[in-house]
């Protein structure tokens, strides 16, 4: 995505249609989704439906006189965090002056997009609502509760979509294909939310290995209770030092119990989905319906803002989506 500001009629419509033919001009209504203080998940959700374009162009309100109204003050905050949300996430930034463009972030010459990526979490399970670390071990069906979230995912997708470029929104609707965790909660959560897709099962996208944690609460673990029933100091020392070291440490493996770092998790996911993409025609959006561990892997992989949010911020909640421009 390219973003294109400038302050009202400076050139930047007629840069954007002589340069990329479609584009989306920020409207005031999509300014005033979120409060200006907070709100990141409304901002994002925004940011998500303007990057499905290839070309926006927005007002750049932050320069000339305070103003004197305070909904008019508030107006013009809002305006910038959205300004600075979608410049953060995009290839390209111009900032049009009396007609005149100035490339302010990337070039213009790789401008071009690779594509997008849609990302479902499963519904709720009840590993969920018990707070259980429900790894690629833990093979749970989805609650009541987790298939009705799907149903209402799905009544809602027209709408969730609506605002989005056309030909992506018509790819995300109406996927040929989709491509699902073989476990049990994504192949469910799949088939509420793309009932006329075909699924093709992707081994790779299971949820991260948890190893002795597998299925296990943070407080039976601090406890030093593991998954194969062995209960210790030793085990609560071996939990803390993962916890220490943000999760990045190999989770501990036993007789049945096979564990992975955050590392190889995600390295085997990226893969399958390299695989994947490169199989896909031109202008095909990859559908993935699978766990909270591959949609933060995926994301902060594979994004062009990857890195501009820490990695939890990644998850959608259950039965949700994330939605992004790809590298």
């Amino acid at each position: 995505m390219v973003l294109v500001i400038g302050g009202a009629f400076s050139g930047r419509g007629a840069f954007a249609g002589e340069n990329f033919g479609a584009f989306h001009r920020v409207s005031d209504s999509e300014t005033m989704e979120f409060e200006a203080e907070g709100a990141p998940a409304e901002l994002s959700r925004v940011v998500e439906r303007l990057s499905s374009f290839p070309a926006v162009v927005a007002t750049e309100m932050g320069c000339g006189i305070v103003p004197l109204e305070e909904k008019d003050r508030l107006a013009r905050e809002r305006n910038g965090r959205l300004n600075c949300a979608l410049a953060s996430c995009a290839r390209c930034v111009v900032l049009m002056s009396a007609g005149v463009p100035t490339v302010i972030k990337g070039s213009l010459a790789n401008s071009g997009g690779s594509g997008f990526l849609l990302v479902f979490r499963h519904g709720q399970t009840e590993s969920n609502v018990q707070r259980r670390f429900a790894g690629g071990l833990s093979d749970v069906p989805l609650t009541p509760e987790g298939v009705r979230q799907a149903v209402e995912s799905r009544s809602k997708m027209a709408e969730f979509f609506s605002g989005y470029e056309r030909s992506v929104s018509e790819e995300i609707l109406k996927p040929e294909r989709i491509f699902v965790s073989p476990m049990l909660r994504a192949q469910e959560t799949a088939r509420i939310l793309f009932p006329e897709s075909e699924i093709e099962t992707v081994e790779d996208f299971r949820e991260m290995r948890m190893g002795l944690f597998e299925n296990m609460t943070h407080e039976e673990l601090l406890s030093g209770r593991f998954a194969d029933g062995s209960e210790c100091a030793e085990n609560a020392a071996i939990y803390q030092n993962w916890l220490d070291s943000g999760g990045t440490l190999p989770t501990p493996s036993g007789d049945g119990f096979f564990g992975e770092s955050r590392q190889s998790f995600a390295d085997r996911v990226c893969a399958a989905f390299g695989k994947i993409s490169s199989s896909l025609q031109e202008g095909q959006v990859p559908v993935v319906v699978a766990h909270g561990g591959v949609q933060m892997a995926l994301c902060e992989t594979f994004f062009f803002k990857a890195g501009k949010l820490p990695l939890h911020a990644w998850q959608s909640d259950n039965a949700m989506y994330r939605f992004g421009d790809l590298k």
